[in-house]
């Protein structure tokens, strides 16, 4: 669509008797103009018919943290206490964005919904989402903060090897916030959250959000934000520390923990484990991928990846539970082809071959 069609769709959809005369004399235009808009509208699909029935194409909400990845890679063997020569680094990435720019790339209508800050960094990530045309409308600036980030240090062999985060800003992902794109949520297909949002946010999701819930965890000390959550979860993503700290269950199989939290509500549990197999549980089976495919940089991003593609691949209504958590996994490896935490040239063609390559052959 375009600006001017988004306007007159918004017109519609708050006053879907508005006539076209009332719609020429508040966008300024004539209203032959208008005329041709709404034929316009109505090629393409958007307004059904007479009356301005509007239809509401199937799109996804994301809720989580934007930020930016500052990583450092020394050119030898990394030496404690000492001083590293070798390249630094600055990614765009964050959950929350990941997901979204995966599902936009897999061409799936995404609304992303999180905040930034008023520095340089904001500003590096409103220009390459402008750049690659990845829709950020509502995400909001936020004055007198700094933009989520995330600074680590890798070996030789690119292996994380310890970080440290400053996401303060997240914190203004409030009830509030959700609040104002309430309904714009409810009319989502699904509803993909990270658990970088503050508990109180994800107690007001869990009591207002009326759509599929689907989760993923970032973190050990942040996983257990989704407990409240877990009845409304239909697919839950996290690691296999990630899983231990949210059962409380030291040692032992995967299994029963997974099984644990499907008992509590959940749908579907993917435990990615560190040697990067795919292990997903149900209450009908259960089965595991195992990551035969070796990064040829690291595995920053490629969960993120792998929940959007597992999305993506539910919205095609033609792939059983396995084949979905197959081609999650082939959406996953994308990642590996780079640093950057979504592959530039991921689409849903790549995923397809992929999956041809790695469990057709």
């Amino acid at each position: 669509m375009t600006e001017r069609e988004i306007e007159i769709l918004e017109l519609i959809r708050n006053n879907p008797t508005i006539s076209q005369e009332e719609l020429a004399f508040e966008l300024g235009i004539s209203r032959s103009g208008v005329a041709a808009h709404i034929h316009n509208l109505m090629k393409k699909g958007y307004i059904q018919g007479k009356g301005y029935i509007v239809k509401v194409p199937e799109f996804i909400s994301v809720i989580g943290g934007i930020n930016i990845d500052i990583v450092g890679t020394p050119n030898e063997g990394l030496i404690s206490n000492n001083s590293n020569p070798g390249k630094i680094n600055y990614y765009v990435g964050g959950a929350g964005r990941n997901m979204a720019l995966a599902l936009s790339k897999l061409k799936i209508n995404t609304n992303l919904m999180s905040v930034y800050g008023s520095d340089v960094n904001g500003e590096r990530f409103v220009a390459e989402s402008r750049k690659i045309g990845f829709n950020i409308e509502c995400c909001e600036r936020i004055n007198g903060y700094s933009t989520s980030s995330f600074m680590y240090l890798e070996d030789q062999e690119n292996h994380f090897r310890v970080g440290v985060d400053d996401m303060q800003i997240l914190e203004n992902i409030t009830p509030e916030f959700i609040n104002r794109y309430l309904q714009r949520i409810n009319q989502s297909k699904y509803c993909v959250i990270d658990d970088n949002l503050p508990i109180e946010t994800i107690q007001y999701i869990e009591n207002n959000v009326n759509v599929p819930i689907i989760a993923k965890s970032v973190s050990v000390n942040k996983v257990k934000r989704l407990m409240c959550l877990l009845p409304k979860i239909e697919l839950l993503v996290l690691s296999e520390s990630e899983l231990k700290e949210l059962t409380q269950k030291d040692g032992g199989e995967i299994k029963p923990k997974a099984m644990n939290l499907i008992s509590q509500g959940v749908g579907q549990v993917i435990v990615i484990k560190g040697n990067g197999n795919v292990l997903y549980f149900s209450k009908e089976d259960s089965y595991e991928i195992k990551g035969d495919v070796v990064p040829a940089y690291n595995r920053n991003g490629s969960t993120a990846v792998l929940t959007s593609a597992m999305i993506w691949a539910k919205l095609q209504n033609r792939y059983t539970r396995k084949e979905i958590v197959q081609l999650g996994y082939c959406g996953s490896v994308t990642s590996f082809l780079t640093n950057n935490s979504v592959f530039d040239g991921l689409n849903e063609n790549l995923v397809l071959a992929n999956y041809n390559q790695y469990f057709k052959n």
